[in-house]
Parts: structure tokens; sequence; C-alpha cells
């Protein structure tokens, strides 16, 4: 399937590549209309969708062919095809495995450093690739930026990772140490239309169960997830939704027959080799830009892959914006693109000056209420992060409830502890 863009005179066309296991993932790959006969490549992997937004079957290729040029911003997808092609790079679109147009089964990223690397090894071995490769993605797709990262692949010289984890289970999944089941249950309920007919008939397998009765369980989790979302916005949130406090967590109804992988996740509640074989950031060793805002909910293991890498190689950058996860597709969220002046810098030898500034920009306002009105014109450049003049703040706890730096207290507080009706997290960062 090929197609030509005559604005641009863009090519595009789609492939199934293969893995080392056999297994073919759904790829649209568009190349630049002047110039080559090989580019430097921009690559993104994606559990979200490369496919058009209103596709009507996103699992078949034939009939969800290419993601809007109108949609540059549009989640994990970062800046758009017609846009990268314009800048004379090669575009390169992948459905991880599992998911949508791609054969095999859904791991949750546990596949994903190995079919990073395969994926690598293919573009590299393209006639129209000059084996100068970068990566970028957002969320999810910044998670398979750092996980094909971490295999250290010769092409891959540069990513561009915003608002994503960096090491999914110690950051995400058991931040803290306990396992965050509203980030777990409703990420994984609201992704189970994306799996892929070869995860479905997986799964079937599996459990020999019927089509009808997988599509059962289907409608089944769509309607769960309807109730703990629900209760998750009431007041007190949770602890009155028995969906929320079934135990077992292990073999939870609907949701771990679609995704089978959700037991070995949540079995992990402690450090170990499967935890650590998921924490990217400790491999990586090329040029990072890493983005994310005060509010993310991946705050923290932005702040961990820019700290570590940066403090082995010296060639990250580091930016931070105000409000949530999603305030990083506002265009006005930023104060400027610094996309392709990455890229040009590292994958074109461009002299872009972004290698120039201080490795931190970053806005001091962490909320702003009007969104649409929100100009960009008050960051700071820092050498690191946190900035040299930060001063940590030690506060108490008092016995008032309230809260001071001279040390505790008043009165002892006290609370009732049951474990059948455990005490609701209200605050935290926003999804």
């Amino acid at each position: 399937m090929q197609i030509i863009d005559d604005s641009t005179n863009t090519r595009g066309f789609q492939v199934m590549v293969p893995m080392r296991d056999g297994t073919s993932l759904n790829t649209f790959v568009f190349l630049p209309g002047s110039g080559g006969p090989c580019w430097p490549v921009i690559l993104h992997r994606t559990p979200y969708g490369i496919t058009a937004a209103d596709a009507p079957d996103k699992t078949d290729v034939r009939k969800a062919w290419m993601p809007s040029a109108e949609e540059p911003l549009r989640g994990s997808i970062l800046r758009g095809w017609r846009n990268i092609v314009a800048h004379d790079y090669a575009a390169v679109y992948q459905d991880t495995r599992g998911r949508h147009g791609s054969e095999g089964e859904d791991r949750v990223y546990a596949d994903d450093a190995a079919d990073g690397e395969d994926t690598l090894d293919w573009i590299a071995n393209q006639p129209w690739s000059n084996q100068m490769v970068g990566m970028s993605g957002s969320s999810a797709g910044a998670t398979t930026t750092f996980a094909a990262a971490s295999t250290r692949h010769p092409t891959l010289r540069a990513f561009f990772a915003q608002a994503g984890a960096s090491s999914i289970y110690d950051d995400v999944v058991y931040e803290g140490q306990s396992i965050e089941m509203e980030r777990l249950w409703l990420w994984v309920a609201r992704n189970i239309p994306g799996l892929s007919s070869s995860h479905r008939d997986a799964v079937m397998r599996r459990f020999g169960v019927s089509a009808a009765q997988l599509d059962a369980a289907a409608g089944s989790a769509a309607a769960r997830y309807a109730r703990l979302e629900a209760a998750r916005q009431a007041d007190p949130p949770f602890i009155e939704s028995p969906d929320w406090m079934r135990l077992p967590l292990a073999r939870y109804p609907d949701f771990a027959t679609w995704q089978p992988f959700l037991d070995e996740i949540i079995t992990h509640p402690a450090p170990d080799a499967f935890r650590a074989a998921h924490n990217f950031r400790r491999t990586i060793e090329i040029p990072g830009f890493h983005i994310t805002t005060w509010f993310d909910i991946f705050q923290t293991s932005v702040l961990s892959a820019f700290g570590e890498i940066q403090s082995r190689v010296g060639n990250q950058k580091l930016w931070i914006g105000p409000n949530e996860h999603y305030f990083v597709y506002h265009r006005n969220f930023w104060p400027r693109d610094p996309y392709f002046a990455w890229f040009d810098y590292w994958l074109k030898g461009a002299p872009t000056g972004i290698m120039d500034e201080p490795a931190v920009f970053y806005s001091p306002r962490a909320w702003v209420e009007d969104r649409e009105a929100y100009t960009p014109d008050d960051w700071r450049h820092a050498e690191r992060w946190p900035p040299p003049e930060v001063r940590s703040l030690r506060l108490y706890l008092r016995g008032d409830g309230s809260l001071g730096a001279d040390g505790p207290g008043g009165p002892p507080r006290y609370y009732r502890y049951d474990p059948r009706r455990p005490i609701p997290t209200v605050g935290g960062r926003n999804s």
C-alpha cells in the first residue's frame, strides 16, 4: 500500500516489519519528496495507534490508512509526518506489539526494548536510511522511546521524550512502593479497544473462550471502567466501590482476561529482576531531550531520567512547564518549539545553538488557570535541576493540623486504621 501526498510529493507506504521471533509490526513510512536518496530518520513507536484518529477500524490498515497531517501534536505521535518530511527527515510510525494493526500479544512494555532494537535494525538496512536515527514520543510513546534507547543501538543517536515514564514499574505502577491502582486499572481498561486481532486470538487460545465470550468480557470491562471512574470522582473516592476494593488483585474480572500480563505486573511489589529490566534509563547514554510539567503524572520519572543520564554523559536537556500531563499538547505550552533544532543538531550536525543553552529551562509558575490565554514568557534557565538557588524546607505536621517549619508541637493526632476501609489519597499530581 503506497500513497503520494501531492502538496509535498511525499511518498508513503505501509509495511509489516518482522521482529526476531517472527512477529510483524504494522509500520508506516513517509519519505521526503526531494533530496535523498537517503535521509536521517525520526521513529515513533506507540501503543495508541498510528492510524487516523477517526479511522473506522484501527486494527485494519486497509480501512485506517495514515495519521492526519492536521494532527501534529496528537497523543504520543509528535509533530506529524508532513512536518517531519518537510524538514528532510524520513518519518517512521509503528504500532507496538499486540496493538492495533500489529501482530503478537501486548505485554505492556515488556517487549519494547527488543522490538525497538529490531525496528532500528530494519531501518538501518533500508536504502532510504542514512543510519542516523532519532526517536520521539509522548506519554506511552516516550516510554517506548526510553525502552529502545536502553539497548544502545548504534544508529539511534538522540531522542526527544515528553511526559513519559523511564522506569515504568518503579516510577508509575509501584511509585512509593505500593501499587498505584488508579493508574493501572483505569489505563488497562481504557486501552482494551486498541488490542490487535492477534492479541485477541492469543487470549481466546489461552483461556479457551469463544469470540462471543471475549466480546462480552470487553463490554463488561467497559462498564466496570465507567464504575471505577465514577467512584474515583466520589467523595470520599474509591472506598465505597466494590470494584476498587476487590481482593485479590490477581485475576481481576474482564481486565485480566483481555490483558493477561496484568497479573504479571502486580506480582512484583518489591524491587526485583523484573522491575530492574524495565528501568530503561539505567543503560541510556545518547543525547536526550526531556519534557514534563509540574503536575505531570510522570514527573518524578522524567526528572530521574534526566538526572541519572545527565550525570553519566552530560548531553541531556530538561524543560518543565506548568499544569498537568496533557498541557504539553497545547501549542502555547512552549516558549518555542525545540524539536527540530534538537534533531538537526544531533542527526545532521547543524549549528542550531541548542547545546549552547543551559541544560534546564523551566516555568516558575506551577499552574495557570486560563490555559488558552497562557503566554510562556517568564521561563528561566538553570545549569542543573533543581536550580542552584533552591533550598530544601522541612515542614512538620502539628497537633492543630497546621504545618510549621520550627518542629512538631501541640497535642497528638490520631486516626483509625482499618484495612477493610482504607483512607484514600485525594491529592498528588494530576493525570
